[in-house]
């Protein structure tokens, strides 16, 4: 991939972003995968978005599944749920043989995923990654062509306090803002369109969220503070 076009590069970062944050359909996913073992760029693009994402985990406390589901794993496996000491499951031979076999079929599998080709064509997505004044990313806007809503995924929003919500605006050239309705602060969400992206966003460079009272600014435009913004990216 050329990546002298500061437009492509820009582009190419935000589908990265979108990679690695694991909202990108499958198939676009698979594409994105086979290009990265060829081309170096996407590959570093991708390796980029995977170092600057990894803190967000950190705030993430572990949690222990429940027996049930350690009981589930050794009925499929078929082995015993409660491994005794001296004849434990994981110290025979024909176990590890197994695992290593499953392992195998699953990688081989995996490669054939995505090196085969594919009969679908891709939708290429239009992406918007938006941060606050300091830069820190704060949501992953996508939206697929054909399509009539646009999935957001909010990586690093502070909630908003009691009685205030996060309202999503397009921001249109030489116009006034448009709502796209409220959004909340954690998880995905998706939000209408009037048409599919390529007609209802070809005008919309950029688009911003602002802290509005619970249940969307009463006005129709933004009332409170423009928290998060960020450039749409077309990547077609």
């Amino acid at each position: 991939m050329n990546l002298s076009d500061p437009a492509r590069s820009q582009r190419l970062n935000a589908l990265a972003a979108e990679y690695v944050l694991g909202t990108l359909p499958a198939h676009t996913r698979a594409r994105l995968a086979r290009t990265a073992l060829a081309d170096a760029a996407v590959a570093a693009a991708i390796r980029g978005w995977e170092m600057r994402l990894a803190p967000l985990a950190d705030g993430v406390a572990p949690i222990t599944p429940p027996p049930r589901v350690w009981q589930a794993i050794a009925a499929r496996l078929g082995i015993a749920a409660h491994p005794t000491s001296e004849s434990s499951w994981w110290k025979r031979v024909a176990f590890w043989r197994g695992l290593a076999l499953a392992g195998m079929v699953a990688a081989f599998a995996l490669a054939i995923a995505l090196i085969a080709p594919r009969e679908v064509e891709v939708q290429q997505p239009i992406v918007a990654v938006l941060s606050d004044k300091d830069g820190k990313l704060a949501l992953i806007a996508s939206a697929q062509r054909g399509e009539r809503f646009m999935t957001v995924k909010a990586v690093g929003v502070a909630t908003p306090e009691a009685g205030k919500a996060l309202e999503l605006w397009l921001l249109p050239t030489g116009a006034a803002p448009r709502s796209l309705g409220v959004i909340p602060a954690a998880g995905v969400s998706r939000v209408t369109l009037a048409a599919p992206p390529e007609i209802a966003l070809a005008q919309i460079p950029a688009l911003a969220v602002s802290l509005e009272p619970a249940g969307g600014s009463p006005t129709g435009a933004p009332t409170g503070p423009v928290l998060y913004t960020g450039k749409i990216e077309r990547m077609y």
